[in-house]
């Protein structure tokens, strides 16, 4: 497993130093290596060790075909990423970074607009209020899953 890794890092490296910059924003190479290191770290997993075989098979066909990437290539590697995450998020409950702030700041600031409406009657001091908590509580869950290693 760590093999496949170190040569899906070694493709991805080869794919940075050709391919044009445009492209390169597109194709969001940081993302397919954490993918790749998380896919790579549960060798126990049948399907991660597959979708690992089929993310290396699928770089190996883009580095050899550099110049003819384009929008359609682009959708299509986006869709093998998430597939990956996807996997990775329900079977091995990872998440990705940030993902505990959006919900926990949309969750305060509809708390906050709630109790700023019936507790302080002022949806201008409500909503700043449940935001801040929402960010507070939705940061730490961040940090936490960050240190303990789950996010992807």
């Amino acid at each position: 497993m760590e093999n496949q890794v170190e040569q899906i890092k070694l493709i991805i490296k080869k794919i940075r130093g050709v391919a044009r910059e445009s492209i390169l924003k597109k194709l969001d190479l940081d993302k397919c290596e954490r993918v790749a290191d998380k896919l790579g770290s549960f060798s126990d997993c049948e399907v991660c060790q597959n979708q690992l075989y089929d993310l290396k098979n699928y770089l190996n066909q883009l580095e050899t075909n550099v110049d003819g990437i384009n929008e359609h290539v682009c959708k299509k590697h986006k869709q093998l990423i998430d597939h990956n995450v996807s996997h990775l998020q329900n079977k091995h409950k990872l998440v990705t970074d940030g993902h505990y702030l959006a919900i926990y700041m949309s969750i305060g600031m509809s708390l906050g607009v709630v109790f700023g409406l019936t507790v302080f009657d002022n949806i201008g001091l409500g909503l700043p209020i449940g935001f801040g908590i929402g960010i507070a509580i939705g940061s730490g869950l961040d940090a936490d899953a960050k240190k303990k290693g789950r996010t992807i």
